[in-house]
């Protein structure tokens, strides 16, 4: 046998076939964040985010299914608590080529809006997005059984949810908030009391492409997200009415950037005409945005926002407070400025709100910070104004905070 002979099955012997890998996946983080308000409020705490949380991700890959798990849990100082929530917990397959099924708890969202949600009734949770945790956690988990059906360019989407889930909402535990009953800024020590209901919610997009432009139909059957309603035969306690929706977006590339066209129809329908000022009235929603990048690493986004509410009269002459009913037509502007530094490492972001018919406006500045592939450290700000104490921003004045956060991913 020749020298080289040898060293081949010397090389034979000592390798080794790598073992499959693992269909379990570990992995999560370790975050404190810490956020103070910018002046005095009448809510008990003077710290608007307090907090040490740790996040657990499983995922199981099988060849038929694939299953994952994101449990979070942490002590909350401001509400003197610990909690845990299940942020998802679900199993998805594809019993066909032309279909997926995704169950479980989940957390679910669409749209082409960016802080602006026209056809996403999905749940939202605006006590983590006016505090200062990451963004991912505007978004709130439901449980819910979602299908996507696939034929050529042609996707439909179907979500049933079996029982309603609401936004969380501003209760007056975190932040302030007005209330039209009291004339004032309020901050009930308990949050107050809301008639919840535990029927379903349907909601459906058909997506398709012709070109370059992506084109979606919604539809949607179920409540209000928010306790949009209040019951006179039972001390005034609010509730969330139904609603119904329809609506169309289109996306698509234009000068350099991506344009963006959203359009939906909100229907009250136990409040068809308007009469009743103790149930929203029904709306039209459109939003038009713009995306570009100005210069390397450097982008611009802005959108235009109407609001429009339907039976605009009829509300006014029923109303109790005409004086302070938001505008017939509520106009919102929204910019924001993105600029990405040392290779990419260091984001440096702006969002600012503004109403030219309420006069108020939200400002959103943010600095993140990803050291090494462990450590992320953010700092921000969330800063609302308003001539009036009970328009939409304007009664968040006193809400206005600066918060910081340290995360350790593994």
């Amino acid at each position: 046998m020749s020298a080289n002979n040898e060293n081949n099955d010397d090389w034979a012997d000592a390798w080794v076939e790598a073992p499959p890998p693992s269909p379990w996946q570990l992995t999560g983080f370790v975050e404190a964040a810490y956020g103070q308000f910018l002046q005095s409020n009448v809510v008990k705490d003077g710290a608007s985010l307090n907090e040490l949380r740790a996040r657990i991700n499983l995922d199981y890959s099988h060849k038929f299914f694939e299953a994952s798990g994101k449990l979070d849990s942490y002590y909350d100082a401001v509400l003197a608590k610990t909690i845990f929530q299940t942020r998802e917990l679900s199993i998805s397959a594809s019993p066909f080529s032309f279909v997926d099924i995704k169950a479980g708890r989940q957390v679910l969202t669409w749209g082409t809006g960016d802080y602006l949600f026209v056809n996403d009734l999905f749940a939202k949770d605006w006590q983590s997005f006016f505090s200062g945790r990451a963004d991912e956690y505007l978004k709130a988990p439901s449980n819910s059984l979602r299908s996507n059906w696939f034929y050529k360019e042609v996707n439909f989407t179907l979500v049933w949810t079996p029982e309603f889930t609401p936004d969380n909402y501003i209760t007056g535990e975190r932040f302030s908030f007005y209330s039209p009953q009291a004339q004032q800024i309020v901050a009930p020590a308990n949050a107050f009391t809301v008639d919840k209901t535990s029927q379903a919610q349907w909601s459906a997009r058909l997506k398709t492409r012709i070109k370059a432009v992506e084109f979606s139909l919604y539809g949607y059957r179920g409540f209000w997200p928010t306790p949009m309603g209040s019951k006179v035969q039972v001390e005034n306690q609010a509730y969330f009415p139904k609603l119904n929706s329809w609506g169309v977006s289109a996306l698509a590339p234009f000068k350099g950037g991506i344009v963006n066209i959203e359009y939906a129809s909100y229907n009250s329908i136990e409040d068809t005409h308007g009469n009743n000022d103790r149930i929203a009235n029904g709306q039209h929603r459109l939003l038009i945005g713009y995306e570009h990048e100005l210069a390397k690493n450097f982008t611009a986004s802005m959108q235009y926002y109407l609001e429009r509410t339907k039976n605009y009269q009829a509300w006014l002459e029923n109303s109790a407070n005409p004086e302070q009913l938001v505008a017939e037509n509520r106009h919102l502007l929204t910019l924001r400025l993105s600029y990405r530094a040392q290779k990419q490492t260091l984001l440096y972001s702006i969002f600012t709100f503004y109403s030219p018919s309420d006069k108020d406006g939200y400002i959103k500045p943010s600095v993140n910070y990803q050291y090494n592939d462990q450590w992320l450290l953010s700092a921000g700000a969330n800063v609302f104004f308003g001539e009036q104490e009970y328009s939409f921003f304007g009664q968040h004045q006193d809400n206005s905070n600066a918060w910081l956060r340290a995360r350790y991913q593994y």
